[in-house]
């Protein structure tokens, strides 16, 4: 798939989402992950800097929210590192979210210079 067709399907998702009344707190509406679970999708929503939505539908109904394992960042850190990038979570025992973007560990991106670099741009 294209990245400009990515770009337009993730834009159509986003925009469903608020023109439907859904408010930014409420994005995140399917039900909380159970242990276990692997859950793979785009991160479409940041609601704070301790957890991710992953959208595993077009529809909010279907956007998972993972609260993460490990220290929280700043929600600014958060959306330079994952927003609008593809995610997969596993779910562990405490059904904290141990999450990989794009391939790499999310733990990681977060400390990366240009990541950190970008994070002011979101604030």
């Amino acid at each position: 798939m294209s990245k400009t067709r990515v770009v337009f399907i993730l834009a159509t998702m986003i925009g469903t989402a608020f023109a439907s009344g859904v408010c930014a707190a409420d994005v995140c509406q399917a039900p909380p992950p159970v242990q276990g679970a692997v859950i793979h999708g785009p991160v479409l929503a940041i609601p704070d800097g301790s957890s991710l939505c992953l959208a595993t539908g077009a529809s909010p109904r279907a956007w998972v929210k993972i609260p993460l394992s490990g220290p929280s960042a700043t929600r600014a850190t958060l959306m330079a590192a994952a927003f609008g990038k593809n995610a997969t979570c596993v779910i562990g025992p405490d059904r904290l979210g141990d999450c990989m973007v794009e391939g790499k560990p999310l733990a990681v991106a977060l400390h990366q210079p240009e990541i950190v670099d970008a994070a002011y741009a979101w604030r």
